[in-house]
């Protein structure tokens, strides 16, 4: 039978671990304009034997304060802005209605073919990322940020933004993993800036999924309060260093993140197997 010191030794430790993983998570999401929830759940899975569920429900509600911050650095942190709010408002709004949609479809869609394709798109985006970043122009990595669209491509925007929200809560990939490389292979806009805009345009997606999570139980606010606690400053690091890269390094940064989290999508398990 353990004695209280020993049960304080544990909970410490287990504190230590969580800040661990939100400042790792921070510092990696600002850098790269994901949010970190890329890193939270596994890190959460291995190290502290949290379940996937409550681990994703930590994850999304740590993921809010630590993208705002992030999206701050990105608007406010060079004299121009590294963030397009009326693309990021377009993508919210798809997103939102997505992330419910997807909420509702979870249980109904199989998780292998599922998981197939979100692996199959992340490689071909990480392929193009990693092309600008080694062969290609300069022109496809430059900052913008006064986009001239037109309304149809607001249009896509929208629609683009509910396939994420869709994907994101079938398979609990990011949404911002899939906003980078959407913003930047489907509508032309450069790296640094896609990556600010992904971290406002996931705020929407990451507060709804925190609240269904906690609603049902799968919310641990301590460890997730805890986590954002340590990765809110470690944001504001990423997100200064982010403006501070060359594009090509965060390119081909982001491009290698999206084979790493393409071949932890792709299911090794037959489908037969996994019932």
């Amino acid at each position: 039978m353990m004695n209280d010191r020993h049960i304080r030794s544990l909970a410490s430790g287990l504190r230590g671990v969580d800040a661990a993983i939100g400042g790792a998570a921070g510092l990696a999401g600002g850098l790269l304009g994901v949010g970190g929830g890329f890193l939270m759940v596994p890190l959460q899975v291995m190290w502290a034997d949290t379940p996937p569920r409550r681990a994703s429900g930590n994850s999304l509600a740590a993921i809010v304060p630590i993208a705002i911050v992030g999206a701050l650095v990105y608007y406010f942190g060079q004299g121009t802005h590294q963030l397009n709010l009326t693309v990021a408002l377009f993508v919210m709004v798809g997103g939102s209605v997505g992330a419910v949609v997807g909420s509702l479809l979870s249980a109904r869609v199989p998780d292998r073919s599922l998981r197939m394709l979100v692996a199959v798109l992340l490689v071909v985006a990480a392929l193009k990322e990693l092309y600008d970043a080694f062969l290609g122009g300069s022109g496809t990595l430059e900052a913008t940020t006064s986009l001239d669209f037109v309304p149809v491509q607001y249009l896509l925007l929208v629609l683009s933004g509910a396939v994420i929200g869709i994907l994101s809560g079938l398979t609990g990939v990011g949404g911002g993993v899939l906003v980078v490389p959407l913003l930047v292979v489907g509508f032309g806009i450069g790296q640094r800036v896609a990556q600010g805009t992904s971290l406002l345009a996931i705020l929407p997606t990451a507060a709804f999924g925190a609240i269904v999570h906690y609603r049902q139980g799968e919310l641990d606010a301590g460890a997730s309060g805890r986590m954002a606690l340590a990765g809110v400053p470690a944001a504001l690091i990423g997100s200064v260093l982010a403006l501070a890269l060359p594009q090509r390094i965060l390119a081909g940064l982001f491009g290698l993140l999206l084979l790493v989290i393409a071949v932890r999508m792709w299911p090794t398990r037959p489908e037969a197997a996994e019932s």
